[in-house]
């Protein structure tokens, strides 16, 4: 997450500790970059308001930072100072100069032998250290470990807890990482530091290969975050590309059975590396180069930029419609009165990084001194290195760049304020607002979570369900909790008549949908030796008859256990929304991949996966009517309409066809000369829609950009024939469905916005702006009269018009 300047909301100082940058927001309150009179740089993290006022929570800071300060060692970054007490509570740790595991590895490829086995040591040292104190780490991931020119350190102890049985959660804390989870953790039971351990081993397989034990596919294609628990809990890990020398200790780190995983002092002997603190030159000379030469710039910072005048910021017009040339009748372009800034030029060394952009919107950049880079050009100029808070405190993002775009407003806010973890305490009317002007949220839900990466949304008369890590049922009138279940990793869900089905690790569950009361659980049956077991997996659609399904065909040993050597093999089921019994059950290409999007008709059940197929099934008994090729591999939600089913084709075209055979209708290319491709479809009225667009990307150096403007397209349903386009003056989010709510297709941007498109006028109404970054990915859906829009922990409902 890059840097983010401060502005006139912001404090000039936290304590004894003067603010330079925002560096982002958790669940618990924003975090800042910051430096003490003496010189000494750190991450601060503030209290939020609503949180600070709150006795329990305050209590369980006290505990949280009295912990954290009790963890020594070497390589971890440590907690400085607190004021626990003060009206508004901070917490300051050490700010580690090198890049998250997981951006190094993207930037420069998997470690070398040498140094895993030293990366190795150092994090059995920092768990050492940690448990030491009494805590278990409980979210060790490769953005959690950071690599410093003297050894890697590792951060984020927010969701660490007491061993002595203290139960007790923090708002806006997501327990784990589906992918580095141990299989106690995954499947909730008690964790213990052998938890930690097994994500070590996890983690040292990503350095070393690039890809985590659980996350390959068979086709190279990524699982979702329930297979993903599911894998961990009952698969052996995928170890494919892990050098010899480290496979004694990576495999005995990955034990299923917590006893029979080494201790952290024990993990030192097994890496035949010394337990000592690292040396210096452990990292490979590419990267070791890049910290060396920005470290030192980094800690030169200046004082931040702020705006000169509140009320010159406060003025920034509002984007206005202009007309399109009369050569192009169907196309509305956005402009803002002032042009964006430009860029600052990086850097010398700075355009051979790559990651995430660094340019900030509508602030001011110094001039480049002709000596060397000024300060506050390192900080906010284009293409410059960029400083992140990886989920809480310490972080440091290898970054390219790209001009920064015109400055726009936010939206504006509703009356009544939001709770950390629930809606305004009514809803807002409508206001009138000028053309053009955004609405604000009817309501905004705040989840519990303060990162959602992955969310289920499904709707039942006049409620919204939405599943996370938890599964919360809010009404659509107001935003009201209806109810919650807690820790039911619920990212799929199902519903129907009145009830809301989704996945567990362990279960497939069915529920009441206006009260939660669990209608009915699938188990598969008692295990029997050498049998096979089905086991349940990804939720994937329901009507009035039953839920379907993926599961998998278990193999079990002679004494009734799932045999670790024996392939699992792939399936789909039905079961009967009323009991939960089986109806019917049928295996799939094994080749096939877990990731799957699904849509049903009155008789068919339809589903993409990333193997390159679209396949159809009888409902009634799941047999397989066709399959279609797709050649490409997405996993886009595919749309029905007029008796066509729309996927995608060849590497990112879209195609339509028949669902009463499987036959090709019509189909339309990617741009491969523009780099553009088609976004998944959304379509209403005997009309397709979608986007062509793509998306700037920096791989090995080299940025790669669109070369045509973005554009919505509107087709024929029927046919393929085009009726209209708008361009786009931004990229938009190329991941996300398009949402249609009456005549407003709801588009997510690439840059933190929604464009709401009025189809039947061919132009943009307004854009929807948040305050969350811009790498936080939209999740939207829609039930006909509301748009649904997820960003981070924000659930919110906006009008159509």
């Amino acid at each position: 997450m890059p840097f983010e300047p401060l502005d006139r909301t912001d404090p000039e100082s936290v304590g004894p500790y003067h603010l330079l940058a925002r560096l982002g927001v958790g669940g618990m309150g924003r975090v800042y970059l910051a430096r003490s009179a003496g010189g000494r740089t750190v991450a601060v993290k503030v209290v939020r308001a609503d949180l600070a006022g709150d006795a329990d929570f305050r209590e369980r800071f006290r505990r949280e930072v009295s912990a954290a300060q009790s963890v020594g060692g070497t390589f971890t970054a440590p907690v400085v100072d607190a004021d626990r007490d003060g009206p508004s509570p901070w917490l300051a740790t050490a700010y580690v100069l090198g890049p998250a595991l997981d951006d190094a590895v993207r930037a420069h490829g998997p470690l070398p032998v040498g140094a895993v086995r030293t990366l190795g040591v150092g994090l059995a040292q920092a768990l050492a250290a940690i448990h030491a104190a009494g805590l278990v780490h409980r979210d060790l991931k490769p953005s959690n470990v950071l690599l410093a020119a003297d050894g890697p350190r590792v951060i984020d102890f927010g969701i660490a807890r007491a061993l002595d049985g203290d139960r007790m959660t923090s708002t806006g804390v997501v327990v784990g990482s589906p992918g580095f989870m141990s299989p106690e953790q995954a499947a909730g039971r008690r964790l213990g530091p052998a938890g930690d351990v097994f994500s070590l081993g996890s983690v040292l397989v990503y350095a070393a290969t690039g890809h985590g034990p659980f996350d390959q596919a068979e086709d190279g294609g990524a699982p979702s975050a329930a297979s993903l628990l599911y894998r961990v809990v009952h698969d052996r890990p995928d170890l494919s590309g892990l050098p010899e020398p480290l496979l004694a200790a990576v495999t005995a780190c990955l034990a299923k059975d917590p006893g029979d995983r080494p201790t952290p002092a024990e993990l030192g002997a097994l890496l035949d590396e010394p337990v000592a603190p690292a040396r210096a030159g452990w990292l490979p000379a590419a990267l070791a180069s890049e910290i060396a030469t920005h470290a030192a710039e980094v800690m030169d910072l200046e004082a931040p930029v702020r705006p000169a005048d509140p009320r010159a910021a406060a003025a920034v017009p509002t984007p206005t419609e202009v007309t399109a040339p009369a050569a192009d009748p169907g196309t509305v372009r956005l402009r803002a009165t002032d042009p964006a800034p430009a860029p600052v030029p990086a850097p010398d060394g700075a355009a051979a990084l790559a990651g995430h952009p660094t340019a900030l919107s509508g602030h001011p950049t110094a001039p480049v001194a002709p000596s060397r880079p000024s300060r506050r050009a390192l900080l906010f100029g284009g293409g410059a290195v960029a400083l992140a808070g990886a989920g809480g405190l310490a972080a440091w993002a290898l970054g390219g760049g790209k001009p920064a775009p015109a400055p726009r407003p936010a939206p504006p806010t509703g009356t009544g304020t939001t709770s950390p973890s629930g809606p305004s305490p009514s809803p807002s009317p409508t206001p009138s607002r000028a053309p053009g002007m955004p609405p604000a949220p009817l309501w905004t839900y705040r989840t519990e979570a303060s990162n959602v990466g992955s969310v289920g949304l499904a709707f039942s008369p006049g409620l919204l369900h939405i599943g996370n890590a938890d599964l919360v049922t809010v009404d659509l009138t107001d935003g009201r909790q209806k109810w919650i279940t807690k820790d039911a990793m619920a990212y799929h869900l199902a519903c129907a008549g009145g009830t809301v089905s989704y996945g567990t690790v362990a279960d497939l569950i069915t529920v009441d949908a206006a009260t939660g009361t669990v209608l009915w659980k699938y188990r598969s049956e008692p295990p029997k030796p050498n049998g096979v077991q089905i086991a349940s997996d990804t939720v994937l659609a329901a009507d009035d008859r039953a839920v379907y399904a993926m599961c998998a065909y278990l193999k079990l040993d002679d004494k009734g256990i799932t045999d670790a050597g024996a392939k699992t093999e792939k399936g789909i089921m039905a079961l009967s929304r009323k009991d939960g019994s089986m109806l019917w059950n049928q295996h799939r290409q094994q080749t096939a991949d877990y990731t799957v999007s699904s849509v049903l008709t009155a008789d068919t059940l339809l589903y993409t996966d990333s193997k390159e197929n679209l396949v159809a099934r009888s409902l009634a008994d799941g047999t397989q009517s066709w399959f279609a090729t797709t050649n490409s591999r997405s996993a886009y939600q595919p749309e029905v309409q007029d008796g066509l089913v729309f996927c995608s084709s060849e590497p990112n075209g879209i195609q339509g066809v028949r669902v009463s055979d499987g036959k090709q209708v019509w189909a339309k290319p990617s741009d491969r000369s523009t780099r553009m491709w088609y976004a998944a479809p959304a379509a209403g009225n005997h009309v397709l829609y979608t986007v062509l667009g793509g998306m700037t990307l920096t791989y090995q150096g080299t940025t790669y950009t669109p070369t045509a403007p973005t554009r919505v397209v509107a087709f024929n349903a029927a046919d393929g024939t085009e009726l209209w386009h708008l361009e786009l003056p931004s990229e938009v989010s190329m991941d996300t469905n398009p949402v249609l709510v009456k005549d407003t297709l709801f588009v997510p941007t690439a840059d933190r916005g929604i464009y709401a498109v009025d189809v039947v006028n061919h132009k943009v109404r307004w854009v929807f702006q948040t305050n969350a970054g811009a790498e936080l990915p939209w999740h939207l859906a829609g039930n006909g009269e509301l748009l649904i829009a997820v960003q981070g922990n924000q659930v919110m409902a906006l009008p159509p018009v």
